[in-house]
């Protein structure tokens, strides 16, 4: 597919191939010496740019990951500190019937 991913700016065929289907590939100017052949310099500068949509992309996702974790920062209430020997109440509810379904559908008397 070509869709683009949000958290990128890219699609995987871009991230893939190096080239979007739709667009025509920037011009790069090349500063290869003159003794390497056609195919070589090409190969070089294909590298060359899966190199940069990769570090591309990375960057993307890194600053996705920072706005994901700023966003959901927000909603968070304030961080209580707890000391050694401090006494708390924990909440068991969610594990109330574990001890009832371990095993082959086994069921405590």
């Amino acid at each position: 597919m070509n869709s683009v991913n949000a958290s990128t700016g890219m699609s995987m065929f871009e991230l893939q191939l190096g080239r979007s289907p739709r667009l025509i590939p920037p011009f790069v100017i090349d500063q290869t010496s003159s003794s390497m052949t056609t195919s070589a310099v090409d190969a070089r500068s294909f590298l060359a740019q899966m190199q940069l949509l990769e570090l591309e992309a990375r960057d993307c996702l890194t600053m996705s990951k920072v706005q994901q974790a700023f966003q959901a920062d927000k909603q968070r209430g304030p961080c209580e500190l707890f000391a050694e020997g401090d006494w708390v109440m924990l909440s068991i509810w969610h594990r109330r019937d574990i001890y009832k379904k371990s095993g082959e559908m086994r069921v405590a008397k």
